[in-house]
């Protein structure tokens, strides 16, 4: 065998080795976005090593580094900020190295761009978008089948908030705010099966029955932030699809409205002062702290001191062994955007906009807006009224979103271009 021979060999062996990772990689982090965390952190570490041989065996890599589009060096500087901010506070901040590891979301994905050849290699395998599509839909069958064990008070144990659908792990706002996604998605796919038809050879009816399913399960998490990021994103969709779809669209909407009035449930009540409490003391918090913040992910941390400081009345009224009490709430801003100003200081606020513009400008020139647009207006609409962008399982299916977004626009543009030679491995 020639010297050339084996040098081909080998470097289609390691650029296949690559791909797998990527591949398996991207599996558990579509498993994790109804799972949880273990699925997520395994899909990561996949993720890294995959990206990190890549890197080693493809060539031009100053190349990529100069085509990575805006937005990700827009999350690179999200991640910097957010560090800073940390480092910043070390002294006030308990184990500051736990917050700096949880950065490691705004770099990991969009890493993944800096190898396109091995990406689409890994994405054109033909098992992986089916296993991906299997992954994604068969937990939240379970998810509401398991939520709906609580909800009816079958569950083993008590669940906070049981009478609300909660999904696998019991959270529901993260398993609401990450659903939301679901719902737009499906809903998309539903209205059209020339999409579904070009992704996977699953029958386009399974479109329909796991559309009731997340529609079901999105309602009866009660979540209203949730809900108006569906509403946002289903409407855009549908002012970019048909007028008769959104006409459609405010119909069945006035309908769920009067359902929601008579019930008398949760969509309805607007008397909770908890996220305005937390908007004043996270805007309290960035007016204190302009430069740095508190620290990433620390706002959280100091926000019941804030509240007494800026003499908030109590606004969590719970139920102790049968007596209502009432206590200071302690958690995020219950809204992106804040909490970054509040945590990373105005620079990683202005980094988070940013990257929201940026997002924005690059889907909308591309023909797949009709796709992901309506997911990044639901992202940025629910962005306002919970932190969507800190929550790991709710970020994990973001920033999802966003790889599969950006490599959609860069398989478009190799098309319109042809596929340039620096992409290739040696």
């Amino acid at each position: 065998m020639t010297e050339e021979k084996r040098r081909i060999i080998e470097t289609r062996s390691v650029s296949g080795a690559a791909s797998t990772l990527l591949a398996c990689g991207l599996l558990f982090l579509s498993l994790g976005v109804f799972v949880g965390n273990v699925p997520i952190a395994v899909g990561q570490i996949l993720l890294v090593f995959g990206v990190a041989i890549g890197l080693v065996q493809q060539r031009n890599f100053l190349h990529h580094l100069r085509r990575l589009p805006i937005s990700s060096w827009w999350l690179f500087a999200f991640a910097l900020f957010a560090i800073v901010s940390v480092v910043a506070n070390f002294q006030e901040i308990d184990k500051p190295l736990s917050f700096i590891k949880k950065t490691r979301y705004f770099l990991i994905y969009p890493s993944v761009l800096l190898v396109p050849f091995i990406t689409w290699q890994a994405l054109s395998r033909a098992w992986l978008k089916e296993a991906m599509i299997i992954v994604w839909l068969v937990p939240l069958i379970l998810a509401l089948v398991v939520g709906s064990f609580y909800v009816l008070g079958l569950g083993p144990t008590v669940r906070t908030n049981a009478e609300r659908l909660s999904g696998l792990h019991g959270e529901v706002m993260t398993f609401a705010y990450g659903l939301q996604f679901s719902v737009i998605a499906l809903g998309i796919l539903f209205f059209t099966p020339s999409l579904w038809k070009s992704i996977t050879g699953l029958p386009w009816k399974l479109v329909a029955i796991f559309a009731v399913v997340a529609g079901i399960s999105m309602y009866l998490t009660y979540s209203r932030g949730a809900m108006l990021g569906v509403a946002s994103g289903l409407f855009v969709f549908a002012v970019m699809r048909s007028r008769y779809l959104v006409m459609g669209l405010v119909a069945f909407g006035l309908i769920l409205v009067v359902l929601s009035f008579l019930q008398g449930n949760r969509y309805f009540n607007f008397e909770e002062p908890l996220r305005g409490n937390q908007w004043t003391a996270a805007t309290v918090a960035f007016i204190e702290n302009p430069l740095f913040g508190l620290g990433f992910r620390n706002f959280e941390i100091q926000s019941v001191e804030l509240k007494q400081r800026c003499g908030i009345e109590m606004d969590w009224p719970r139920m102790i062994k049968g007596i209502k009490t009432i206590s200071y709430f302690k958690g995020h801003a219950h809204n992106n955007y804040i909490e970054a100003f509040a945590s990373t200081g105005v620079f990683g606020g202005i980094s988070l906009i940013a990257f929201c513009i940026s997002w924005c400008r690059e889907v909308w020139r591309s023909r797949y807006r009709i796709i992901f647009g309506p997911l990044i207006v639901a992202f940025i609409v629910s962005g306002f009224f919970e932190n969507t962008f800190y929550d790991s399982e709710v970020l994990n299916c973001i920033l999802l979103i966003y790889l599969f977004s950006q490599i959609a626009i860069s398989s478009e543009s190799s098309e319109n271009s042809g596929l340039d030679e620096a992409t290739l491995p040696e």
